[in-house]
């Protein structure tokens, strides 16, 4: 399995930065490999801090919104959501299928 370590949030928005600014198309093969990860990364940290404010959020309103927006960002499809009403009705023992 394949090493993982952290960086530091200032190193990588400059590993962004540059990436974004300096890519060279010529040079693809050599790239890639960083571009991905460097996008990668900043995907996931984008889909975490909407999971997190998802979960803080006491607005209802507010909070549904940043759900979608989470769900929307991971990829899952609107026919395959859990809503939060079905998740009500479960807990409660109401199983409708």
């Amino acid at each position: 399995m394949e090493k993982r370590i952290q960086i530091p949030a200032s190193l990588y928005e400059a590993m962004v930065d540059y990436i974004q600014n300096h890519y060279d198309p010529c040079c693809k093969e050599q790239y890639y490999f960083i571009y991905r990860g460097v996008m990668n990364k900043q995907e996931a940290e984008i889909k975490r801090n909407l999971y997190s404010a998802y979960k803080a959020e006491k607005d209802p309103d507010t909070r549904e919104m940043l759900r979608q927006s989470y769900l929307d960002k991971a990829g899952i499809p609107s026919h395959g959501r859990w809503t939060e009403q079905a998740e009500e009705e479960f807990r409660k023992g109401n199983f409708v299928f």
